[in-house]
């Protein structure tokens, strides 16, 4: 039968798919974090506190019913980088990853490791820049950290599916090397336009019988400079870039079978072994971008005649990915069917509004809360934490932000305090972002470091001391890193030794502050 879904239905309704996804898996997923997991079916969204701010500001972060986590935010991020026109990757790379560090929920640890090298202007395949370990770890970056984001990508340019594919891999490359991260992506990418461009209603698995026909998504396009990156990934990760590429792209097929052959099973089908056989509950691949598309389009085809149920499957799977599979999920569904098929009670997701905007200001081909001329500064926490209740700041790469509220997280430690910023953008994006800190002490009393190991010394150091201290970390404007840098010297004071070693170690984990020698032991014979 016919479906009377118009173009622009169908790219809203992917996108607040996918955002729906995204809140309802998140709090399931394995690694979320969360206190305590609803082991239950979730058919609605649940309020939750999930453990953050690793050893040295341990926390609760609270999060409210129907919030998303990166997985959308990034989709955002994607989509206000192709409002710069041909821009568009000069500034995701250099004004939407770098400002994402500073309100991120739930990120992905090779996205937050490349943004943090896109913030200090660095490339993470750069070998003067990087380890060769970095530079290693950024070529098995492998995981749906890029499938997750490119929805936008398809609705820029729905007709040219070469151009698609460029700028999936494009957009994939900042932050993941792997062909598992890239062919995920261009597979999902593929997916995602085949029912954009479908208007009548599938028959049962034709998707999949499309994908495996389409061999569009399998091959790397030529993107700038592309033959040096895959030079480096052999140099550095020791694997040729060609033939790993292929091997995945036969793996995908392979898994895109085992998917078809299971729905052709019809109520035969056992999902959980087709899930098992693709990898969904194996902890070591079921994050791997190729991995999730599949399992995505798998989920979406067997529940193609109910999408609702389709994402709530998805989001209660034990032990797997669930927030970024029902986002995928949702995204499909949403590519196929608009927006009429979601309930009322799901229509609570944040920012349901915000997603319509930025579909009218993708097809205009305009950006309205950004004005050219302006200079902008990058969002940051530490500035805006100066503001009070209702007041305005304009930044990149969101334009005016006002700070809506102020609340407070539980602390894990009775010497810090977490306050919790809440912003909206001028078009409808809730941020978070987070200042996390240690008490203030009075400034007569001097700060006593206490360390429970039998034979140490207690550290004594005066206020003064701190000021000296500052003055030689100069250029570490991060508060959490301040404390952590001073902490690591602390412990080689205890220990009462200094090694080459452990300087060396220093400068290397610091390297975005460019410590010397000569500032570590200062600080170290201050204290």
């Amino acid at each position: 039968k016919k479906m009377s879904c118009s173009k622009k239905e169908k790219y809203t309704g992917a996108l607040i798919g996918a955002a729906i996804g995204d809140a309802l898996g998140w709090p399931n997923e394995q690694n979320s974090k969360n206190i305590r997991k609803n082991r239950n079916s979730i058919r609605t969204y649940v309020e939750w506190n999930r453990r953050a701010g690793g050893k040295y500001w341990p926390h609760e972060e609270k999060i409210c019913a129907g919030e998303y986590s990166d997985d959308t935010q990034l989709i955002i991020a994607t989509a206000r980088s192709l409002l710069r026109g041909r821009q568009w990757s000069n500034f995701f790379r250099q004004a939407e990853l770098p400002a994402w560090l500073k309100y991120e929920r739930g990120g992905g640890g090779a996205t937050k490791r490349a943004a943090q090298k896109w913030a200090n202007n660095i490339s993470p395949w750069d070998e003067k820049s990087n380890s060769p370990l970095e530079i290693k770890d950024y070529f098995m970056a492998g995981g749906n950290g890029v499938a997750m984001r490119i929805l936008p990508h398809i609705f820029r340019n729905e007709e040219n599916a070469e151009k698609i594919m460029e700028q999936v891999v494009l957009n994939g490359m900042y932050t993941h090397g792997h062909p598992r991260a890239l062919i995920g992506a261009m597979l999902y990418a593929m997916a995602v336009r085949t029912l954009i461009q479908q208007d009548v209603v599938l028959s049962y698995g034709e998707l999949i019988d499309v994908l495996i026909e389409e061999k569009q998504w399998s091959k790397l396009p030529e993107v700038n400079n592309i033959a040096i990156w895959k030079s480096e990934a052999e140099r550095y990760a020791q694997y040729d870039y060609d033939r790993m590429w292929n091997e995945c792209v036969i793996e995908t097929i392979n898994y895109l079978k085992i998917a078809k052959e299971a729905l052709n099973q019809g109520i035969l089908d056992l999902r959980d072994d087709t899930l098992q056989k693709l990898g969904c509950y194996n902890s070591k691949i079921n994050g791997a971008g190729n991995v999730s598309a599949v399992v995505s389009i798998y989920l979406f085809s067997k529940y193609a005649d109910d999408p609702t149920m389709a994402i709530y499957e998805t989001a209660n799977l034990s032990n797997a990915d669930t927030d970024t599979l029902a986002s995928m999920v949702g995204g499909l569904a949403g590519a196929l069917n608009g927006k009429d098929w979601i309930p009322i009670e799901l229509r609570g997701v944040q920012d349901y509004s915000l997603f319509e905007y930025l579909v009218e200001q993708m097809m205009d081909e305009k950006c309205d809360f950004l004005n050219s001329d302006k200079k902008y500064k990058l969002f940051n926490n530490e500035k805006m934490a100066t503001l009070k209740i209702g007041e305005s700041i304009e930044c990149l790469p969101f334009g005016e932000i006002t700070l809506k509220e102020i609340r407070e997280d539980k602390p894990k430690r009775a010497d810090m305090y977490v306050k919790v910023y809440i912003w909206k953008t001028a078009y409808g994006q809730t941020i978070f972002s987070r200042k996390i800190g240690k008490k203030a002490l009075n400034l007569e009393q001097s700060v006593q470091y206490e360390v429970n190991e039998k034979h140490s010394s207690e550290i004594l150091f005066t206020v003064q001391n701190l000021r000296d201290i500052k003055q030689i970390l100069i250029k570490v404007s991060d508060a959490n890193d301040f404390v952590e840098i001073l902490c690591e010297i602390m412990k080689m004071k205890e220990e009462n030794r200094i090694s080459k070693e452990q300087i060396d170690g220093m400068k290397s984990k610091w390297r975005q502050y460019k410590m010397t020698k000569k500032q570590i032991v200062n600080i170290y014979e201050l204290l």
